[in-house]
C-alpha cells in the first residue's frame, strides 16, 4: 500500500495510523490522520 499524499510505502501491519477512506467508491490510504486531514481540505 502507498500513501495517496506522500507516497509513503506502508503495510497495515507496521503502521498503527494507516487510516482508509472510500471516497466516490475508492478507496484511498493514508500513512497517517495527518495526510488525510489535509488532503480533505482540498
Amino acid at each position: 500500500m502507498k500513501c495517496e499524499l506522500c507516497g509513503a510505502e506502508l503495510s497495515p501491519e507496521q503502521c498503527v495510523f494507516a487510516q482508509r477512506r472510500i471516497i466516490d467508491g475508492k478507496e484511498y490510504v493514508y500513512c497517517c490522520t495527518r495526510c488525510m486531514e489535509r488532503l480533505e481540505k482540498r
